[in-house]
C-alpha cells in the first residue's frame, strides 16, 4: 500500500509539472525573436496582405496572446499539437516519424555508457591510485570534457572516411529499404522482416554516433560509480565482511557494488533523457533524421507549434525518466517512500 501511495504522489506530481512545463514552453515560444510568417511566406507573398492574413488565420497567429494560450491547453489535452508551418503536416505526426530514430540511437548511446561507465568505474575504486585507475580517470575526464560535435567529426573522417571500417552517415546503406514500420527501430523492423543482413547493417550504423553521444555520459556514470564505490568500501559492514574472509570479488558483487549503484541510477536517467532529446549537431552529422535535425530545422524556419512539440516531448522524456527513477528508488530502498 505505501508503495502504491508512493508512485500515486509521484504520477501527481508529473502531471502538475508537465502543465507547468507546457505553459512555460508557450511563453518563452512567445519571446523567441522573428515572426514565422516573414520566414515562411515567399516576399511575393508577404507583398499580398490577403495571403498573409490568410496565413496568420490558418495558424491562429491573429488571435490575441491569451486566446492562442486557451487554445494551445485545449489542443494539448487532446493530444493535438498543432500543424508544422514548415512540413504542413501535423506536429505530432512528424515526432511520431522522428522519434524513434532518436530512441534507437539514445537506447544504443546509454547501454555503451552504462556498460563501460560502471565497468570503468569498479575498476578505478578496486584498484585506486594505480595505473589503471589513472588511466581511467583521465578517459573519463576526456569523455566529459570533448565537444560531442567535434568528436563527431574525428570518428567519421577516421573510421569512416580513412579507414573505411564503420558505415557512415545515415541509418542504413543505400543497398537496403528502410524496413516496414512496426516499431520504428529499424533492427527490430528489419528481424520482424526476417532480414538480418539489414538489422546487422543497422546496428553497425549505430556504432559511431552511439559512441560519441555515449562519451559524455559514461565519463558521469565512471566517476559516480567510483566515488560511491569507494565511499561503500570504507563503510563498517564492508570491513567486517572483508575480516570475515570474504574474497574481494564476492565483497564487491554481494555487498558493495549494488547500494554504491543506487545515485548511478540517477545519472543513467539523466543521460538518456538528455540523448532521447536529440543531439542536433551529432544528428545533423550523422545525417540522422531524429528529434534533433527535426528541432534544429523547426528553429531556423521559426516554426512555432514543431518547437513547441520538440519542447513538450524533450521536458516529457525527462520528466517520465525521473519519475521511473524515484519510483525504483523507492523499490530499491523503502525509506525513500517515506522522504
Amino acid at each position: 500500500m505505501d508503495t502504491l501511495k508512493f508512485i500515486g504522489r509521484r504520477l501527481i506530481y508529473l502531471v502538475v509539472m508537465l502543465f507547468g512545463v507546457a505553459t512555460l514552453v508557450f511563453i518563452l515560444t512567445k519571446m523567441v525573436p522573428g515572426d514565422p510568417v516573414t520566414a515562411n511566406l515567399s516576399q511575393r507573398a508577404l507583398n499580398d496582405p490577403e495571403i498573409v492574413a490568410a496565413y496568420r488565420a490558418k495558424h491562429g497567429l491573429d488571435q490575441p496572446v491569451i486566446i492562442q494560450y486557451f487554445l494551445y491547453i485545449r489542443n494539448l489535452l487532446q493530444f493535438d499539437l498543432g500543424t508544422s508551418i514548415r512540413t504542413n503536416t501535423p506536429v505530432l505526426q512528424d515526432l511520431q516519424r522522428c522519434f524513434p530514430a532518436t530512441v534507437e540511437l539514445a537506447l544504443f548511446a546509454i547501454i555503451v555508457a552504462a556498460v563501460l561507465g560502471i565497468l570503468f568505474g569498479v575498476i578505478s575504486a578496486t584498484h585506486r591510485n594505480s595505473a589503471g585507475d589513472q588511466v581511467v580517470r583521465a578517459v573519463s575526464v576526456t569523455g566529459v570534457s570533448i565537444p560531442s560535435f567535434w568528436f563527431a567529426l574525428i570518428v567519421l573522417y577516421f573510421f569512416y572516411y580513412k579507414l573505411k571500417i564503420l558505415p557512415g552517415p545515415g541509418r542504413l546503406s543505400k543497398q537496403f529499404a528502410a524496413p516496414q514500420t512496426v516499431t520504428g527501430l529499424f533492427i527490430i523492423d528489419s528481424l520482424l522482416e526476417g532480414d538480418p543482413a539489414k538489422a546487422l547493417d543497422a546496428l553497425s550504423h549505430l556504432i559511431l554516433p552511439g559512441f560519441v553521444l555515449a562519451a559524455f555520459t559514461m565519463g558521469l556514470i565512471t566517476r559516480t560509480t567510483r566515488s560511491n564505490l569507494l565511499d561503500v568500501l570504507s563503510a563498517d559492514y564492508i570491513r567486517t565482511a572483508r575480516a570475515k574472509g570474504l574474497s574481494r570479488g564476492a565483497l564487491i558483487r554481494k555487498h558493495a557494488l549494488g547500494n554504491a549503484l543506487i545515485p548511478v541510477l540517477t545519472v543513467i536517467g539523466l543521460g538518456l533523457g538528455n540523448l532521447l532529446g536529440g543531439m542536433v549537431l551529432v544528428e545533423t552529422i550523422f545525417s540522422w533524421p531524429g528529434v534533433g535535425q527535426y528541432a534544429y530545422q523547426s528553429v531556423l524556419s521559426n516554426d512555432y507549434p514543431a518547437i513547441i512539440g520538440v519542447a513538450l516531448l524533450i521536458a516529457l522524456n525527462y520528466m517520465v525518466i525521473n519519475t521511473v527513477v524515484d519510483i525504483l528508488y523507492g523499490v530499491i530502498d523503502p525509506r525513500v517512500r517515506y522522504s
